[in-house]
């Protein structure tokens, strides 16, 4: 047992292909150690598609971690302003069928930064900070902010980024939660380093390098779908993205974003809005009570 656990740990990354794979499950037991060890790896190795919700929730979890742990992005201590930009997002998540729905609740957190950005970690993790609040003037954008999140995690864009062989290495190890109590130090110690390189292939785009132009635009799309699904105005994103391009600014979305002006255009035309006023006006208090703006 310990020499096959130990010769997959190490085979598999370098000869994880599916016929030696689909032999390998044939040639264990399904209830075993080294059983559970084949059938996870094997099921990973494909692509990030094949991550179960508790999976990708708790490579969210790690991602999140990893950014709260920069000096630079420490969480706002404000719990008002805290409980109701998770009130906005929790709406635009219930009234919107087509959001993917992580294994746990999504969950909102602002950070204590003047940067202009946004985090959403795999699992549903979102956050922003209030550099990009302060770019907000009312409730509508700030649907519009978290509904583009929310599309980023819908879009599955985060577990994306995770490069396929720090995946499939780690998960090697991962995919056998009954055989950990049999590996060695050394061996737990291979798991943590290749686990950390796929969570650190999501933290590095998410902070330094950013998505690619397609997968910007096509959360802006959808984003703007969710937005009209939870009743604000379609054209708060627009919106909102117009000041940005009018403040401008440097680092945080500003470097790891297109343009502003490329993704209004790239929007295309208006959708319908057929909100009610009093509607927007209950918003309008609700925003000026919680920023005080």
């Amino acid at each position: 047992m310990r020499r096959l656990l130990l010769l997959l740990a190490f085979a598999l990354p370098l000869a994880a292909c599916a016929a030696v794979m689909n032999a390998l499950e044939e040639a264990t037991d399904e209830g075993s150690a080294a059983g559970k060890l084949v059938r996870g790896a094997n099921r990973l190795r494909k692509s990030f598609q094949d991550l179960d919700p508790s999976e990708e929730h708790f490579i969210g979890r790690s991602v999140a971690a990893q950014i709260l742990a920069m000096p630079q992005y420490a969480v706002d201590s404000d719990p008002k302003l805290a409980a109701y930009v998770a009130r906005v997002g929790a709406g635009v998540v219930a009234q919107n069928d087509g959001v993917r729905r992580p294994f746990l609740d999504y969950q909102f957190a602002v950070l204590a930064t003047d940067e202009v950005n946004a985090f959403a970690c795999p699992g549903g993790l979102i956050m922003v900070t209030r550099g990009l609040l302060t770019n907000t003037k009312n409730e509508e954008e700030l649907a519009a902010v978290l509904a583009h999140e929310v599309a980023h995690v819908t879009l599955r864009h985060g577990v994306a980024a995770i490069q396929q062989a720090n995946l499939a290495s780690a998960f090697t190890y991962l995919g056998a939660g009954a055989a950990q109590a049999t590996m060695s130090q050394e061996d737990l110690g291979k798991l943590t380093d290749l686990f950390g390189d796929s969570v650190g292939d999501v933290v590095q785009t998410l902070v330094t390098s950013g998505y690619s132009r397609e997968a910007e635009l096509e959360a802006d799309r959808l984003g703007r779908e969710f937005l009209a699904g939870a009743g604000y105005d379609p054209q708060a994103l627009s919106s909102v993205l117009g000041c940005m391009q009018d403040h401008g600014g440097d680092g945080g979305m500003f470097t790891t974003h297109p343009a502003p002006k490329e993704r209004i255009a790239a929007l295309g035309q208006p959708l319908a809005f057929g909100g009610a006023a009093a509607n927007v006006a209950a918003r309008g208090q609700r925003f000026t009570s919680a920023f005080g703006r």
